[in-house]
């Protein structure tokens, strides 16, 4: 398994926080590598307590799921495998738009996930940062 660096997930945290404020939009952003485990996260003024927590969840549930957008996992949210895993991670994941994968030549080596605001300006600010990873 590929690992993510610290370098590179500030180069995406920074290029997800960018494109909010290019938005005017007000978010937390949480990267993690492929195994979940957290990389770097901050929230921008104004941001309320819990999305920070609730992008590091979206996040997690895309690694955990191999890559799948979380936006494409609320359909399996409700399925027993799913519950099961969100029970192992002590309701660490979330099945909401707004993380993508984090790929290096092909390999997933983590997920950018942001909370904050609608379910797709979410995943566009991730994608933002996502793709400054090759």
């Amino acid at each position: 398994m590929s690992t993510m660096t610290l370098e590179e997930g500030l180069k995406v945290l920074n290029a997800a926080l960018a494109y909010a404020r290019s938005m005017g939009v007000t978010v937390a952003v949480a990267v993690v590598d492929a195994r979940g485990d957290l990389v770097t996260s901050a929230r921008m003024d104004g941001s309320l307590w819990w999305w920070i927590e609730s992008s590091r969840a979206k996040a997690m549930a895309t690694v955990t799921f191999g890559g799948v957008p979380s936006g494409q996992l609320i359909g399996r949210s409700t399925r027993p495998v799913a519950q099961m895993l969100v029970y192992m991670h002590d309701g660490r994941l979330a099945a909401q738009q707004g993380a993508v994968p984090i790929k290096r030549g092909g390999q997933l080596i983590g997920s950018v996930g942001t909370a904050g605001g609608t379910s797709l300006q979410d995943e566009k600010i991730s994608a933002a940062g996502a793709v400054t990873i090759s």
